[in-house]
């Protein structure tokens, strides 16, 4: 799900509507192409009600003019009278990433990530309901398709339902996170063995090079330098993996993750010179290519980052939660 400035997710009828008008912008889509719903909605991999508002925003932008039929036609004026028909399929568009990777794709799978990011972004502050009219209003999707997403997340543990049937998430606390670091803790080790079979060495060489700058402005750095440390070791390191069941629990058992990035975020970042050579350690391991060595250099690593996360954690719970999605609201 793209971002927006503001770092919300946006919503897919906008994405698809900046899709578009790019694309007839660059001549992609040429004037007098017809555009029918199920055709863009189709050839975007999205589902028809995200297709549907775009459509209508852009011919009140003039992009694109609504036929007495079903559909619309690229541009104004005469060209609307006899539009072409073009398999869309045969056009080169630009599209982003996050359209065209969710190319057969389930519907819910397309949302699952940004709500679940959002879930995750606020629950260390509290108690949080979640609507589902309100899930399924922001990203332009089926009931069906919010309740496949809500019932994922369920069966994670991530939320649940209270006695009058409202989805409630949070508050994540201190057991919480016991819990997912005990799971990590027997996981992730053992998987990043497992992908070292698989090691690109040079993508290791190169974040064990970023580690090496790192260290210089430890006491220094930004959450998103932060980020892109953590991302190289837990993230990009285990993507060779070919067990994928492995792979989504682990990722599922991250939950430190979301806490040291929030703690950067509004608290702000400290000195993560201990965490750089946790890092470090590791990573000079699996080039070496000694798995065991870096399966014990990372469980090390985990139990320290825990100890951080649990502090933090305790930090993060006394303050309000500083961006809420629309589809969350409170529970006090």
């Amino acid at each position: 799900m793209k971002k927006s400035e503001s770092g919300a997710a946006k919503p897919y009828y906008q994405i698809v509507r900046e899709v578009l008008a790019s694309n007839v912008a660059q001549g992609n889509l040429p004037a007098g192409t017809r555009l029918l719903t199920s055709a863009v909605a189709d050839r975007l991999g999205v589902s028809r009600p995200p297709v549907k508002r775009a459509l209508e925003l852009l011919a009140q932008d003039g992009v694109v003019t609504a036929l007495s039929s079903q559909g619309y036609v690229v541009g104004q004026g005469a060209l609307a009278q006899a539009p072409g028909r073009t398999n869309l399929h045969r056009l080169t568009l630009d599209l982003p990433e996050e359209l065209g990777s969710s190319l057969g794709q389930a519907s819910w799978e397309r949302i699952f990530e940004a709500v679940e990011a959002d879930v995750m972004n606020c629950i260390p502050f509290g108690t949080f309901q979640i609507s589902e009219a309100s899930i399924g209003d922001y990203f332009d999707v089926s009931r069906t398709v919010v309740r496949d997403v809500l019932s994922r997340m369920d069966a994670r543990g991530l939320i649940a339902k209270d006695r009058s049937s409202h989805w409630i998430a949070g508050p994540f606390g201190a057991r919480m996170l016991d819990e997912a670091h005990e799971v990590r803790r027997l996981i992730e080790p053992s998987a990043l063995a497992a992908a070292m079979a698989y090691l690109d060495q040079k993508a290791a060489l190169a974040a064990r090079a970023s580690l090496n700058a790192a260290l210089t402005q430890a006491g220094a750095m930004s959450q998103a330098s932060v980020d892109r440390i953590e991302a190289d070791l837990h993230i990009e390191c285990l993507r060779p993996l070919r067990n994928k069941r492995l792979a989504q629990a682990v990722r599922l058992s991250q939950i430190s993750l979301v806490i040291n990035r929030l703690f950067g975020t509004y608290i702000g970042v400290h000195d993560e010179t201990d965490m750089l050579r946790e890092h470090a350690l590791v990573l000079d391991h699996m080039l070496l290519g000694d798995s065991e060595g870096a399966l014990v250099a990372m469980r090390h690593h985990l139990d320290a980052d825990h100890a951080r996360a649990r502090a933090r954690l305790k930090v993060l719970s006394v303050f309000d939660a500083p961006e809420i999605s629309p589809y969350l609201t409170r529970v006090h």
